[in-house]
């Protein structure tokens, strides 16, 4: 019996841990199960595609909800990202009541090593025109990831905010990096980018035309982003 029962305390442990493990198990899938609506919003907001209000608000909804059960860091910074794409009465009621800088804040504070929930902040920092908040949380993101692809076009944004208020050589160096991999892994959104912001395509060409491989796919995609370009004053 004694060897029995010095085997009795590990046994015991085995069956906590097991427990333990299935019941994350269980919270995980719940959690994705409540967020399974906002899986195909989610994707196209990543590849900066556009989606609509509703699906925005349901991607919001649904993320924000599935952070209460399981990773809100996970989930929050997919919250956020849906919710930003929202006007502020139907953001407060997709979050609960939450307002979107307290859930990057939560976001953070639940994954501080993610380098999307810093560029948020900072995005969110640039529009309280907080510039220096702002920089210093691009480049935490920036120290936490240079390559993020899907991350590399907003990055760009808050990037040419900044330069735009004040010549700096190092937000030139920051911003010349993610233009090389904006080519090289999302050119599509890196040409999008570059027709939405006037200034930004001499910066382009001048990286880029003397490296075939990263250029011609640029172009190509900069000539078809113009060419589906709104037209002004057509049929006046």
């Amino acid at each position: 019996m004694a060897p029995k029962l010095k085997l009795l305390p590990a046994a015991l442990a085995a069956v906590a841990v097991a427990l333990l493990i299935a019941a994350i198990a269980v919270k995980s899938l719940i959690a994705s199960w409540i967020a399974l609506p906002a899986g195909d919003a989610l994707e196209r907001l990543r590849g900066g595609q556009p989606v609509t209000i509703q699906e925005a608000r349901v991607a919001a909804s649904s993320s924000y909800r599935a952070g209460r059960v399981f990773e809100p860091g996970r989930y929050d910074s997919d919250a956020a990202l849906a919710a930003g794409r929202l006007p502020e009465a139907e953001r407060r009621t997709a979050l609960n009541g939450v307002a979107l800088p307290q859930l990057v804040d939560e976001a953070l504070m639940a994954a501080p090593a993610s380098p999307h929930n810093w560029a948020r902040r900072a995005g969110l920092q640039l529009a309280r025109r907080d510039y220096a908040g702002a920089r210093r949380s691009l480049e935490t993101s920036l120290a936490l990831g240079r390559f993020v692809p899907g991350l590399t076009v907003p990055r760009l944004g808050i990037l040419f905010a900044l330069m735009r208020r004040a010549p700096d050589p190092q937000l030139d160096v920051y911003f010349d990096e993610q233009i090389r991999i904006a080519a090289a892994s999302e050119p599509a959104a890196l040409a999008g980018f570059v027709v939405q912001h006037a200034g930004a395509e001499g910066r382009a060409q001048r990286l880029l035309s003397t490296d075939y491989m990263l250029y011609k796919p640029y172009l190509d995609n900069l000539i078809e982003a113009r060419r589906n370009q709104p037209q002004q004053g057509v049929g006046k």
